[in-house]
């Protein structure tokens, strides 16, 4: 285990509204607000979903598209640094009408129906992503 304290700079809260692609929208407010590290939480509703499975032997994400409406159970993530630019890596847990959950990683695409109420944390020191050469994807660097 390795640790490191990285202080709390300033906190966001963002109204997502129909049709605002959850990804799309948190890219767009980082940028905007240029944000290098933090993390994030996301409650709401959707109209279809993208998750992704990651599949470690073929270094890939399987896409599981669900289409109706589905209530955000809960969407947590962080936003760290890759080569200059901003990574967001984070899972999103649905239910739907019948209470029945799906999760995975959030993916491009998933769609606000009615609204998403984002709270972001912005961290004081930035975080950078690079290449593990045991598993050959991209994590948070300690180093």
């Amino acid at each position: 285990m390795k640790i490191r304290e990285i202080g709390i700079s300033r906190m966001f809260f963002i109204k997502l509204e129909p049709d605002d692609d959850i990804l799309k929208s948190l890219t767009k407010a980082i940028e905007k607000n240029s944000i290098q590290s933090g993390f994030f939480t996301v409650i709401g509703a959707l109209r279809n979903a993208n998750i992704g499975y990651y599949i470690l032997e073929e270094n890939r994400y399987k896409t599981i598209t669900l289409v109706g409406d589905f209530e955000i159970l809960s969407c947590i993530g962080n936003i760290t640094q890759k080569d200059g630019s901003p990574v967001i890596h984070a899972h999103l847990v649905i239910g739907d009408k019948d209470g029945q959950a799906f999760g995975g990683h959030l993916l491009p695409e998933n769609c606000i129906s009615i609204t998403g109420e984002v709270f972001l944390i912005e961290a004081k020191t930035p975080l950078e992503r690079k290449i593990d050469e045991k598993f050959k994807i991209s994590l948070i660097s300690m180093d």
